[in-house]
């Protein structure tokens, strides 16, 4: 369920890749007359663990979710999705999840924050391709105060010496860029930098996407405590029925 990615390398390679279960092999799983396509991301603080119950039933897949990995690309109904976020293994849901959510379009909620004060951030998976020789990155920053700096990001697409303008501004925690368009069928470099300064935060290496493709890359705070690598994980999009 976990795909980890270093500072330089980003690993993308379809299968090997379990942002949804590799049971559904990024299909939405649901019952056939549900419209509205979910997954959820786990980008808490300390160990813990989420189940992703819907109507009180936890899933295959959607259960012991540890940090860094996703959910299963679930299908709901968008007016009563019945979902809950628990911590696994308990029947008590995390409170101040408030699912809204749209007929036809596919989220993916990010959950941050601590059991005692979770935060849910509810992402637009919509991604139009800018041309047949394009592909979309969404940076989401998912990192907290443990992490340097004002927690605000420009980004940059393939940067260049002198850098020009950010491709994204102010990217604050919690929150996600536009899918930023990038050349298919080539590796690219996404440079994360403080929000109004120059100065190389991190470079984010993506490898080739074909064209038409949209990922998003959850970047959280670096793996032990000081730190300054932060840690990227990659999401493909759900497929749609």
């Amino acid at each position: 369920m976990k795909s980890r990615v270093s500072v330089a390398v980003l690993a993308l390679a379809t299968a090997a890749l379990t942002a949804c279960s590799a049971d559904d092999n990024d299909s939405p799983s649901g019952p056939t007359n549900d419209n509205t396509t979910v997954r959820f991301f786990n980008a808490t603080t300390s160990s813990l663990a989420l189940d992703i119950a819907e109507n009180g039933t936890v899933a295959s897949g959607n259960g012991n979710i540890p940090f860094g990995s996703a959910s299963t690309c679930t299908r709901v109904n968008d007016a009563n999705p019945q979902l809950s976020v628990r911590p696994a293994g308990s029947t008590t849901a995390l409170t101040g999840f408030t699912p809204s959510f749209a007929a036809g379009n596919t989220y993916t909620v990010l959950v941050t924050g601590t059991q005692t004060a979770p935060v849910f951030t509810t992402l637009s998976d919509q991604f139009t391709t800018a041309g047949a020789s394009s592909a979309g990155v969404r940076i989401v920053n998912a990192t907290t105060s443990a992490t340097a700096g004002s927690g605000m990001w420009d980004i940059y697409v393939n940067p260049t010496a002198p850098l020009g303008t950010p491709n994204a501004t102010v990217v604050r925690r919690n929150s996600a860029s536009p899918f930023l368009t990038v050349p298919a069928a080539q590796a690219n470099v996404i440079r994360l930098t403080n929000a109004g300064q120059t100065a190389r935060l991190q470079d984010i290496t993506v490898p080739s996407l074909t064209p038409g493709m949209a990922t998003t890359i959850v970047v959280t705070d670096a793996a032990t405590a000081g730190g300054t690598t932060l840690e990227a994980f990659a999401l493909p999009a759900c497929s749609t029925p």
